[in-house]
């Protein structure tokens, strides 16, 4: 989403009511104590987002086909349709409207869609936050720690540093610039940093009784109120922060429509607002623990437990500056022998130290979430805080620790509802939810009970016989906390583990045409072309190698592509009829991930859950011997759920969290001595965290004194402007191009352009086609262009285009490249040529030409809008491809570069005996959102 202002309240300068610091503007425009109109905003100010809107309007972006699609009474009670506005006129179509928290005392906001979209003002400079000469210290000079975050960032061993600051010593022009003489000067320095710009970690000693002994392990630990408190003093950070819960909600012709993405806007956000005194502000957390290798081979690992804000939005939240993840705990593993392995008494040792230890990092706040604390704020503003975990992230072996159940093999494997093992594969159906009082009156009943009937009533609920810490903590239900993990549950589990594996399997189950038919797959994979930020395969066996989710995530989007001519319904039904349920799950993995959510995205989710469950059931049954009754095939039934209650579920995806984890093994291996590792590890991750507190501070500094330097005229747009680029809009109208052309090549006449593409048929012609286009274009009779006549090639054009998901501007590169990384490419194109009808085009040749005063910029394409073959019909259907034909190569023909919509990814079908394509719709959430309402026209006229 685009970024908002923080929740802070402004003045109306007319009636002097308090609004939020954007809604001011829309409230102040209309307001009746107002005494004269403004002037409209200049139209060029607003072209382009304007266009925007317009756009999204004309592009129905829902999905008409699960339009009938209605859940129980339970989805529209999650739902909350919009209360009114006091004077309401008729909403405009896309206008946003905010309700806010009763507890906030603040009115109900409208927006236009534009307004909404628009970027917030930033602070004036100077106008909250302190300055800080000397952002840099403790380091005496800005050089001193400049070369130190250098030497940090770059693993430097003692031995290295010594020999780095000899160096500079013997270099160094000013002496007064830099100040370290020894490495001794640079512990004591690092030292002296951790100790004032962040809060180091404290060795904790927990005991547990087993066996009749004594048993005493290690907790480090950052008292986890003390890093809340950091980020709440913080004058950069603090004017981030959203303390009230919202519903938001979009006008989509004939109603207002609730749509959903940071946590604020969700359910469980607002329940638990209603329980606080008004006035009272939640610090929400984002809770993730889970074991990592430090060591190659995984002799050494590390428990981190780390923390988020939810308060703060996604982009520094899940970012790597000082509102990004926190290190706050280690965690302690017992060491295992053969002889406890597995036995139940040892299994329940481990979850025990495992909660005590957790205890000691949480206890800071477990008074404040009683009670709450009033804390000055890095604004000046007094709040009463109440810290809460809205959020645990942790893949499914992790949330069973949390949880404290019996993991996927016991009677009761789910941590959010009491599923049978049995009923798993039933995703239709439901089963009571755990809840924290639910499952401790359970705990508490059977320690009354004989350790059989104990053990017999504990399994019944899939629990162990262990107290949860987090039953203690006021407000906080550990199993509606646990969200579902897109990253190990789908993308590292239900499909790297289950569906490709099946996959492999029936490829061997063709016998003596196994061999071929991976072949075939191999070179499908080869062929597909290169796409920014999709990984690349040749062969279906290297992903036995694999470990990361992210590829096989792509692995996923990219399979169905690459076999459907091999797995064909004529050689394999059990194949086809797992490509088809593979279909399904993409689809239900693209709902999954959206960034934005909205009723209409939760309903077709949910659809097509159940379409997946069909599926699912009839692959079961022509497959008997593959068991589908593992916890993996059931935790995507609480997805939207989540979503409803938490947002977005980038918001507890633990992608971030393992990323953060990639340091820990790099400490380890290049700051260690490898024995008694975690003090060592956690000391560096002190230093880095500090490194990270005082180059945010010096880069605010930096960005301040620039501010406040006049500024000498005009400045770079987002949108890049040339003379004489038209408009998207209207080719004609010299307004605001989204496109930008790079790498620019030597200029070319048409006769040597026409010499160098004989023998290419899109080529014949070329220049007396562009002629004709010109001579159009002008609305003259004739345009003559000579054989010596010049035009500028290029190697690329960059476009920009508003994502229909989350309406952020992105951009795709797209190249017409004879020689790219020593291999041809040329990329293809969705174009605009009316409404939500476009065509697909592969872009040929990139070029601008100058003609009578203006410049034209061009592209020659060769579009695929003929008529699909008869051929593969049932197919396409079946596995819900769109299947695209060439025009022939001669039939190439010039666009405006300004119609290209966006980028796109095309694989050759492999089962098409003419030449056809297969559109990839999963290359990103924006291209399979607008496939869905994208009319692809035949013979388009362009």
């Amino acid at each position: 989403m685009p970024p908002r202002l923080s929740s802070a309240l402004v003045a109306c300068q007319f009636c002097g009511h308090d609004y939020s610091a954007r809604g001011v503007k829309n409230h102040e425009a209309r307001c009746p104590e107002r005494p004269i109109d403004r002037a409209e905003p200049d139209p060029t100010d607003v072209a382009f987002r304007n266009f925007v809107e317009q756009e999204r309007a004309a592009e129905d972006w829902a999905f008409d086909h699960h339009d009938d699609y209605h859940e129980a009474d339970e989805f529209e009670a999650e739902i909350h349709p919009p209360t009114g506005l006091d004077n309401e006129q008729e909403p405009e179509m896309n206008e946003i409207r905010i309700e806010y928290h009763p507890h906030s005392l603040m009115e109900t906001e409208s927006f236009s869609f534009q307004e909404y979209t628009d970027s917030p003002e930033e602070l004036e400079p100077n106008s909250a936050i302190p300055k800080d000469e000397n952002p840099w210290r403790p380091f005496p000079t800005r050089l001193d720690f400049e070369v130190s975050e250098v030497m940090l960032d770059a693993h430097m061993n003692r031995r290295q540093i010594k020999k780095m600051i000899e160096l500079i010593n013997q270099a160094i022009a000013s002496p007064n610039s830099f100040t370290l003489a020894s490495e001794a000067d640079h512990s004591r320095i690092w030292d002296h940093a951790r100790d004032t710009r962040a809060t180091g970690f404290e060795k904790r000693v927990i005991s547990v009784e087993y066996k009749e002994e004594k048993l005493e392990y290690d907790v480090w630990l950052r008292p986890i109120w003390k890093w809340c408190r950091e980020l709440l003093v913080d004058p950069s950070l603090i004017h981030q922060f959203q303390w009230q819960a919202q519903r938001l909600y979009k006008f989509n012709g004939q109603r207002f429509e609730r749509f959903i993405d940071e946590p604020w806007t969700a359910n469980a956000w607002w329940n638990y607002q209603n329980t606080l005194p008004e006035g009272a502000s939640p610090f929400f957390i984002i809770f993730y623990a889970d074991k990592t290798r430090l060591s190659s081979f995984g002799t050494e690992k590390g428990y981190p437990v780390l923390v988020r804000c939810a308060n703060l939005p996604v982009s520094i939240r899940n970012g790597e500056g000082v509102g990004g993840g926190r290190l706050v705990g280690w965690l302690p593993i017992p060491e295992e022998d053969a002889q406890e392995k597995g036995k139940k008494d040892f299994v329940n040792l481990k979850r025990e130290i495992w909660h005590k230890a957790v205890y000691e990092i949480i206890h800071s706040i477990e008074l404040h979430t009683e009670i709450g604390t009033a804390i000055t704020c890095g604004d000046q503003v007094i709040r009463q805080i109440f810290p809460h975990i809205l959020i645990i992230s942790a893949d499914f072996e992790e949330q069973s620790m949390i949880a404290l159940t019996r993991g996927g093999t016991s009677k009761k494997p789910c941590t959010i509802c009491l599923v049978p093992k049995e009923e798993i594969p039933n995703l239709s159906k439901t089963f009571p939810l755990r809840t924290t009082e639910t499952m401790r009156e359970v705990w508490i009943r059977a320690q009354d009970m004989n350790s059989t009937d104990r053990e017999e009533l504990l399994k019944s609920y899939g629990l162990r016989d262990v107290k949860n810490t987090l039953w203690d903590l006021r407000g906080t239900d550990v199993y509606s906390a646990i969200s579902w993990d897109k990253l190990h549950a789908h993308d590292g589990g239900l499909f790297s583990d289950h569906l490709l594996e099946e996959v492999k399997r029936i490829i061997k189950a063709l016998g003596r045409d196994s061999r071929s038919a991976e072949a075939a797959i191999d070179a499908g994979l080869q062929k597909i072309p290169p796409w920014s930020g999709l990984n690349h395969f040749k062969s279906l066996a290297s992903t036995g190698e694999l470990a990361d989710g992210k590829k096989f995530e792509d692995f996923s989007k990219v399979i169905i592509f690459a076999s459907h001519h091999v797995l064909s319904e004529d050689v394999s039904e059990d194949g086809f009829l797992l490509l088809r349920l593979i279909r399904s799950y993409l689809e239900l993995n693209m709902f999954a991930g959206l960034t934005v959510q909205t009723e209409t995205t939760i309903a077709a989710g949910r659809a097509e859950m159940k379409v997946f469950e069909t599926l699912l059931h009839e692959y079961a049954e022509l497959n008997p011997e593959k068991s589908w009754t593992f916890p993996k095939a059931h935790t995507h039934q609480h997805i939207f759920r989540d979503i409803l209650n938490k947002g977005a579920t980038r918001n507890y995806n633990t992608k971030p969290s393992e990323k953060a984890n990639g340091p820990l093994k790099k400490y380890y291996q290049r700051h260690t001595n490898f024995k008694n590792v975690a003090s060592q590890v956690l000391r560096v991750s002190e230093m880095d965290l500090v490194s990270t507190i005082i180059r945010t501070a010096i880069t605010a500094q930096d960005l301040q004194r620039e501010a406040d330097i006049p500024e000498d005229g005009g400045s770079e747009s987002l949108i890049h402007e040339e003379p004489g680029s038209p408009d998207l809009l209207d080719p004609s109208n010299q307004a605001i191009p989204r496109v930008v052309q790079g790498s620019v090549q030597p200029i070319i006449s048409f006769e040597a352009l026409e010499n160098s593409h004989a023998g290419d048929a899109a080529f014949q012609g070329f220049r007396r086609k562009l002629a004709g286009l010109l001579a159009r274009r002008r609305n003259v009779q004739r345009v003559v262009l000579r054989t010596f006549d010049q035009i500028t090639p290029y190697g690329f054009v960059k476009v920009a285009f508003t994502s229909l998901v989350d309406w952020h501007l992105n951009t795709n590169i797209l190249r017409a490249n004879p020689n790219f990384h020593n291999r041809p490419r040329y990329d293809y194109a969705l174009v605009k040529v009316h409404g939500n009808e476009c065509i697909f085009v592969q872009i040929l040749y990139i070029f601008s030409i100058d003609h009578v005063g203006e410049r034209y910029n061009l592209a020659l394409v060769l579009p695929i809008d003929v008529p699909r073959m008869l051929q593969n019909r049932t197919r396409d259907e079946a596995l819900r491809l769109r299947r695209i034909k060439p025009r022939p190569r001669a039939s190439s023909l010039f666009i405006d570069a300004n119609s290209i919509i966006r980028g796109g990814l095309l694989v050759d079908d492999y089962a098409s005996d003419a030449g056809e394509f297969l559109v990839v719709d999963f290359i990103d959430e924006d291209m399979w959102m607008r496939m869905k309402s994208t009319v692809l026209l035949t013979h388009a006229n362009i």
